[in-house]
């Protein structure tokens, strides 16, 4: 019987798809790999601080969405990150949410600029990164669904208990490619589901990464490609974790028996 089950899980490991990661998305225009098309992701924004790069993932993703007080966000700071004071250039194709934050005039302006305004007010039960993910994969065709990538800006900073609802999405949605990020790293998903490559871009990212697993533990984990790699290790909160390792390769590898999470420095980008 145990020999049926060890090939049984050997069958299953061999036939994991490898899911590969790449930060692309924050280089610039011209460094975008030519097979990586740059406007291959939506954006989601958040009611913190945009990170010193938004300009750049604004210009180049493929929908701009802002959840609720995302929208202040964008109206207030944009223009002075750009030094381009026409905020008409600046536009999201939709604000959603429970619309408690977002100023009035903000809402008008955007509005009236042609903005879809998806009031979720009666939904009290989830984020408002919640909502705007479900509508993000409820728009999404089945034939795109594949490559579909979502950046997230503001997810992280304020408040804990904030940071951790946004944490819970990404194992809520954890069969979407959803990443947070905020000026000091990126956070995202490694489902158990999937062997992993992440092509580090080391003129934007690393050399710090940490990956562990939250909420359940693992039992196994083996990673390539950091100073510290992991070997079949044990992994849970209260006992070890990876957390401030170093990226020692262009390429890493992961393979768990559990959700991890993966996350990575940011360089000082502009």
């Amino acid at each position: 019987d145990y020999l049926q089950e060890d090939k049984m899980l050997w069958r299953t490991i061999r036939s994991m798809e490898v899911m590969a990661h790449s930060s692309s998305f924050l280089l610039p225009k011209l460094h975008q790999p030519a097979k990586t098309p740059a406007n291959n992701y939506t954006l989601v924004v958040l009611n913190q601080q945009l990170p010193r790069f938004m300009p750049r993932l604004w210009a180049q993703a493929k929908m701009r969405i802002c959840a609720d007080g995302g929208a202040n966000r964008i109206f207030d700071e944009m223009s002075q990150m750009t030094n381009d004071l026409d905020r008409n250039r600046y536009i999201p194709e939709i604000v959603e949410g429970d619309m408690d934050s977002i100023r009035p005039e903000v809402k008008r302006f955007y509005s009236s600029q042609g903005s879809k305004i998806s009031d979720k007010s009666h939904n009290q039960e989830t984020t408002d990164l919640h909502k705007c993910i479900s509508s993000i994969r409820h728009r999404t065709p089945d034939h795109e669904k594949a490559n579909l990538c979502v950046l997230v800006t503001g997810a992280l900073g304020g408040r804990f208990d904030h940071e951790a609802a946004n944490i819970n999405v990404l194992y809520v949605f954890s069969d979407m490619r959803i990443v947070l990020l905020s000026d000091d790293c990126l956070i995202q998903l490694l489902p158990k589901t999937h062997h992993h490559e992440i092509y580090i871009e080391s003129s934007v990212e690393g050399p710090h990464c940490g990956i562990f697993p939250i909420g359940a533990p693992s039992t196994s984990t083996t990673t390539t490609g950091l100073k510290w790699n992991l070997s079949d290790a044990e992994m849970r909160f209260g006992s070890m974790i990876s957390t401030s390792n170093i990226v020692d390769s262009d390429k890493v590898t992961v393979q768990s028996d559990a959700d991890l999470l993966w996350t990575i420095s940011l360089r000082n980008l502009t």
